[in-house]
């Protein structure tokens, strides 16, 4: 994505709100996906009547039969987060003073293991791979506490959104032998920038690593 400013520029540079509470994700272990869009075009979403703390929030939305389905995956090991770093022109002669210009971002890589999962389950979940295809997927990030990241509206603080991805990727099986477990890999891309609006959110009465399962 390329680097928005504005223009002309405002009176003042942008206030930076004094950190007073230090922020942090813990190891993701599960995600849950689920379309951006419905067929109607509207936005999946949580909001006050049915909140992203409540499992029957969840429940409903495991159980549906529509555009607004929620899968979960297994357990993901090895999550790791790579890029996210400047795209920039090419400096040297071409810019003055050979000082390269920051064009935007690269995109934020997502690697991990799913580990001794039937080969049933991901020959469904390659099927996904069409979805973030087709640019309608996104993720809900669970973490080893249970807590939970996703896309929270700037006006309308209650309601969240699943965190779109591209490039979703899984893998074939690899074969651990004598020293490892059977694996396939899974991977994704997050746009630049994704992170703009990302919110962690605390369950009030369910862990979504244990508590969501498929309705059937």
């Amino acid at each position: 994505m390329s680097l928005i400013c504005q223009c002309p520029a405002a009176a003042a540079i942008a206030t930076i709100p004094n950190v007073t509470c230090p922020e942090n994700f813990g190891q993701i272990q599960k995600v849950a996906f689920q379309r951006l869009r419905k067929a109607d075009g509207t936005r999946n979403s949580f909001i006050t009547t049915a909140a992203i703390t409540l499992k029957a929030s969840w429940t409903a939305l495991l159980a549906a039969a529509d555009g607004s389905k929620v899968v979960v995956s297994p357990y993901i090991n090895a999550p790791a987060d790579s890029g996210g770093d400047a795209r920039m022109t090419s400096g040297g002669n071409d810019d003055l003073g050979g000082v390269p210009q920051v064009l935007g971002g690269n995109p934020v890589q997502f690697d991990g293991q799913m580990r001794s999962v039937p080969q049933s389950v991901i020959k469904l979940m390659k099927e996904l791979q069409c979805e973030a295809n087709a640019g309608n997927l996104g993720v809900y990030l669970f973490d080893e506490n249970g807590k939970i990241e996703a896309l929270q509206d700037q006006t309308t603080a209650t309601t969240y959104y699943p965190i779109p991805i591209r490039a979703l990727f899984i893998g074939s099986k690899i074969h651990g032998n004598f020293d490892a477990k059977d694996s396939n890999a899974i991977s994704w891309q997050y746009p630049d920038n994704y992170s703009d609006d990302l919110a962690i959110v605390t369950p009030s009465d369910f862990n979504p690593l244990t508590d969501l399962v498929p309705a059937d």
